[in-house]
């Protein structure tokens, strides 16, 4: 069982029930809690500069926070001015790109990693086919 806490720091419309759809496409059959916050340009700085160093704002920060007996603990930031900022670039619909970061967090909570070419190659590859089948014919690709 996934269960999936999502909270609102900004003004706009959060499309909760897909976040949480595309926490539990993401993560399958495994066992998680998955808390999403999304956030504002501001305090997805702060905490990019906290968490990582990196001193601007960022599109999604994961941590996992290892297992407990809910199973694992994830805890995913989404920024909502970000994610309006790159779907318009990529003429895509808002609510698909924040679900891109969902599913994008998850993965790496559950042990892909993009920091090398290869990584890249398959974590997106894998980050897609999620989001092809939770969005069926209305997916658009990035």
């Amino acid at each position: 069982m996934i269960d999936v806490q999502t909270t609102c720091g900004v003004r706009g419309k959060v499309p909760v029930a897909l976040l949480a759809r595309a926490a539990r496409a993401a993560l399958g059959r495994r066992r998680a809690a998955v808390s999403i916050a999304v956030i504002g340009d501001a305090r997805m700085r702060r905490l990019n500069r906290d968490a990582l160093g990196h001193d601007y704002s960022t599109d999604v920060l994961s941590f996992d926070h290892g297992d407990s007996p809910e199973g694992r603990q994830i805890e995913l930031f989404l920024c909502l001015p970000f994610a309006r900022r790159q779907a318009r670039a990529r003429g895509i619909p808002p609510d698909q790109e924040l679900a891109r970061y969902v599913v994008h967090g998850c993965l790496h909570c559950i042990g892909f990693d993009d920091r090398t070419h290869a990584g890249h190659a398959a974590m997106w590859a894998r980050q897609e086919a999620v989001l092809r089948r939770l969005f069926g014919r209305a997916y658009r690709p990035a």
